[in-house]
């Protein structure tokens, strides 16, 4: 229970911050990330110590604020570096390196060194909210209150090493205080006057905490500001710093109408503590109150103020909390459903994080502005970012792209987006020598996700059919379940075996793939299969696409043509392309090639993208994913699910290596493919047509059964169920005493 409590207060500060947060349902399949547009590549360390690739405009706000900080001539401490790492893991994996349930475990030990003390158990530090928000937990109790409890036992130890009863006493009532954590209302009674001075005044601050952990703030305020008006109790300087710890926690955790007010007051009592000499020893905590009561009260001047500290080149010991602060003000400002970008003007370093992220029509032509002005690499990546090849500051920003030196952490930024607007100006050439510049000399410098990038820009633009296939090859960035958007990459313990042995192995990416499926036409396309380009995985892949693609078309001849080398890739098969191959009439291979399909659920007139089917060919894919699933859906594309711009593999320009008529066959091509639909329903009706013809065909009764089969087990839309109904009823009344009728005893409605 405690765990859980720990997780949903994690995710309640996470929504508090950063607004609603929604986590998917499964089953989650491993998915191949080419290109992070969330965050850099993992090692998270390289992107912190200055290898930053790309700089995607889509990244998370504090990466944006490193990319900045690297792109301004700045640097970060090895400390420094990994705070960023902390901030960015606990973000990311909603976990911090410090359990908060582990933090009493310093009174606990502590309290078992004192004689008669009873046995207690583990102390709850999360406490549920007051009603109507008693669903909601925050930590209570935090690490140093059970260091000052613990610190504080030894010392009074010694000074009550002849009296164990108070000493007893003592340890009592701390554990009554404790009790308050987790639940309840529990506050220690006050000691009488003719108690040791020592013990009253350490009961009177065990009261006040008492009702502090109880969230009794009024109560807990009046009694730690009489022990600070004390200036003899050794909790005098504490209950000073506490009454403003107390107004903070009014604030958050009181009714909304006194927030303001409650704040003001810390502010007040913090800036009395800062002021006086004698109270020293708390300034560092009082500062950082104090901080987050300015986050809270003056956020637009807090804003700027972190903006300032962050780009300080004095080592900052504080990094990750000031970082987190404003990232988490510039999410109050942009995070939202109207972004308020004119909140974060007034420091260069905000207002390029909100230039970046920009969407609007005015941003290519503000972010020029910006960099004429500047002449700085952050607004000259800014400018580059938001640039179009068409537009007419794009040859300077392309001769200043390339002016960028290879050792300014802008270079590949600046190379990346030089060569994309060669490209869309026209100047292929050009646009070549430079990626091919890059690769040759600097590959290096590039991460997983920039060298996936380069390669894709690199495919597009080959001229012959073998270059474009040497870039059409890639390795995965990451393997990532990715099943709440977060691209993290899966770990040992959450893949198989077999999954496990996907990392590092090449495959297609969704442009690579796109341009298999939609642009190269069965007369190009084939030559991969024939010439062996690729490796065996790739071409086997290509191969099956092929042969099932030409079937379903009618092209005999190719379909005849890669026969023989899927035969050496898929033995398993060698009997149904024989069949294929032997059959007289066009009609008879088409019921061939569907038979063979129906036997082999895997196969697909389409080369996958990513990670792809896992389940060998021949058997059904559990979730489905079988006689070519993806022919029933239409997914969203990338660019309609996203809202900040991002750069990932694209396959949209024309292919340079095709001739007109070559593009013309492929449209022509994926046009009839398309026009197939639902992947069962297309099969029914193959195989009733092939059964009317020919009902003496002996393959007929079990192709009815397995038609009936893709009705289950593949997928289908509302039209699905009618063409279930019509295979099975075909089956029972044709052949209703052979083995594959007794095999189908239902059709599946959807």
């Amino acid at each position: 229970m405690i765990l859980t409590r720990r997780l949903i207060a994690i995710l309640l500060a996470i929504i508090l911050l950063n607004g609603t947060t929604a986590l998917a349902c499964g089953p989650f399949t491993l998915e191949a990330i080419f290109v992070h547009t969330v965050h850099p590549t993992y090692p998270l360390a390289q992107f912190a110590a200055g290898r930053i690739g790309v700089v995607q405009p889509s990244y998370a706000r504090s990466y944006l604020y490193t990319a900045y900080r690297y792109l301004s001539g700045g640097s970060f401490s090895p400390s420094e570096q990994k705070a960023m790492v902390d901030l960015w893991k606990q973000r990311l994996d909603f976990s911090s390196d410090e359990n908060p349930s582990d933090w009493s475990a310093v009174w606990l030990e502590a309290r078992k060194k004192i004689p008669g003390v009873q046995e207690r158990g583990e102390i709850d530090v999360y406490r549920a909210r007051e009603k109507p928000n008693e669903y909601e937990w925050y930590v209570n109790c935090n690490k140093d209150s059970f260091e000052t409890a613990a610190k504080a036992l030894a010392d009074r130890s010694l000074e009550y090493k002849s009296d164990s009863a108070t000493l007893l006493a003592w340890v009592n009532a701390q554990d009554q205080v404790f009790s308050n954590c987790g639940s309840g209302v529990s506050i220690p009674e006050p000691l009488p006057p003719d108690a040791r001075l020592l013990a009253r005044q350490d009961r009177a601050y065990q009261i006040a905490a008492a009702h502090f952990y109880s969230a009794n703030f009024d109560e807990a305020q009046k009694h730690f500001a009489e022990i600070a008006a004390d200036d003899k109790s050794p909790w005098h300087f504490v209950a000073a710093y506490m009454i403003a710890r107390t107004l903070i926690r009014k604030a958050s955790l009181g009714a909304p109408e006194q927030k303001q007010e409650s704040l003001r007051a810390a502010e007040t009592q913090l800036k009395k503590i800062l002021a006086v000499n004698s109270f020293a020893h708390l300034h560092a905590s009082a500062r950082r109150l104090a901080n987050l009561v300015s986050l809270r009260l003056h956020p637009e001047e807090r804003l700027h103020e972190l903006a300032r500290v962050l780009l300080d080149r004095k080592q900052n010991d504080n990094l990750k909390q000031d970082l987190w602060d404003y990232t988490t003000l510039l999410d109050q400002y942009l995070e939202v459903e109207e972004p308020k970008p004119d909140a974060v003007k007034g420091d260069d370093l905000s207002e390029w994080i909100a230039m970046m992220e920009a969407a609007d029509k005015t941003a290519p032509a503000r972010a020029v502005e910006r960099w004429q002005a500047t002449r700085s690499d952050p607004w000259l990546i800014a400018a580059l970012t938001h640039a179009a090849g068409t537009q007419g500051t794009a040859a300077d920003l392309i001769a200043a792209a390339l002016k960028v030196q290879p050792n300014a952490p802008a270079f590949i930024s600046a190379r990346f987006h030089a060569a994309r607007l060669l490209t869309e100006s026209g100047k292929n050439n050009e646009a070549r020598a430079v990626l091919d510049e890059l690769l040759k000399n600097h590959a290096a410098k590039l991460d997983e996700s920039a060298l996936n990038l380069v390669s894709n820009r690199r495919m597009m633009l080959a001229t012959t059919f073998p270059e474009f296939l040497l870039y059409t090859v890639r390795v995965p960035a990451a393997l990532s379940w990715n099943d709440d958007g977060r691209e993290i990459p899966a770990d040992d313990e959450s893949v198989s075996s077999e999954m496990k042995d996907l990392k590092g192995e090449p495959r297609f990416d969704h442009a690579a793939a796109g341009a298999f499926n939609h642009k190269i036409p069965l007369s190009v396309l084939k030559r991969a299969v024939l010439e062996k380009h690729l490796v065996a995985p790739l071409t086997r892949d290509i191969a099956q696409a092929v042969w099932l693609r030409a079937a379903i078309l009618g092209d005999t001849k190719t379909a005849e043509e890669v026969a023989p080398a899927l035969k050496t890739y898929v033995p398993g098969l060698s009997t149904l392309l024989d069949q294929y191959v032997s059959a007289t009439t066009p009609q008879a291979k088409k019921f061939a090639a569907i038979y063979a399909w129906l036997k082999f659920p895997g196969l697909e007139p389409v080369v996958d993208s990513g990670v792809g089917r896992r389940s060998p060919l021949n058997q059904q894919d559990l979730y489905r994913d079988n006689w070519w699933c993806g022919a029933a859906f239409q997914p969203a594309t990338d660019e309609e699910n996203r809202e900040v711009l991002a750069f990932t593999p694209v396959s949209t320009q024309p292919l340079l290596f095709l001739s007109a008529a070559e593009k013309a066959a492929a449209e022509r091509e994926w046009t009839t493919l398309d026009s197939v639909g639902a992947g069962p329903n297309y099969i029914v009706d193959q195989v009733i047509k092939w059964a009317n013809a020919n009902p003496n065909d002996p393959r007929v009764p079990e192709a009815l059964h397995l038609a009936v089969t893709t009705t289950r087990y593949g997928c289908g839309d509302k039209e699905t169920g009618r063409w279930s109904k019509a295979a099975f009823d075909l089956l029972h009344r044709k052949y209703p005493n052979t083995t594959w009728a007794k095999k189908t005893p239902y059709w599946f409605k959807d």
